[in-house]
């Protein structure tokens, strides 16, 4: 009885642990009709730790670009930051922001957890404000014993870049 109840937390904590993307689309927001590119701003992270944010972003774009686009889009990185390229010239196009913020770290005797919260936002030419907004709170809870604090920040980035490209893609292929 005592091992089925603790089945039963756990797979209630595993659930309520996994965050749902949620996807908005705001005013002026358009489903792209013809190839075209997206350009991809390198990903703001605050006081997210070097074995999050190393390979998210990297991930994002390679999830981007995997697989067919059902009009043709090709995702770009700028090497840049918003503020090192020109404004005019970033407002006739597509392009793709994102964030990672709200970074924590809670360790128990043997389970931890990392939590973290991330925001992806696309502006489409003309538009001073976001046309689409994604923001994703995520969460890995994990046993010492059998995941490193390293591998749970890889887990965590992975969950992070997986989920918002995936949700992006779908947005701009108009499901």
């Amino acid at each position: 009885m005592k091992v089925r109840l603790m089945l039963f937390v756990c797979a209630v904590i595993l659930v309520a642990c996994t965050g749902q993307v949620k996807v908005e689309q705001k005013e002026g927001f358009s489903v792209p009709t013809h190839p075209q590119t997206v350009f991809v701003v390198p990903f703001t992270t605050i006081m997210v730790p070097a074995g999050v944010s190393e390979g998210l972003f990297d991930r994002f774009v390679d999830q981007l670009n995997e697989g067919p686009s059902p009009v043709g889009l090709e995702y770009v990185i700028l090497k840049q930051g918003l503020d090192a390229i020109d404004a005019a010239w970033l407002g006739k196009r597509d392009y793709v922001t994102g964030e990672v913020f709200a970074y924590v770290e809670e360790a128990g005797s043997s389970t931890a957890t990392i939590r973290a919260k991330s925001r992806i936002r696309l502006f489409q030419p003309g538009r001073s404000e976001p046309t689409l907004q994604l923001d994703y709170p995520v969460e890995v809870f994990y046993e010492k014993d059998y995941l490193s604090l390293a591998d749970a920040r890889r887990k965590l980035a992975g969950k992070i870049a997986d989920s918002m490209a995936q949700k992006l893609r779908e947005a701009l292929a108009g499901n």
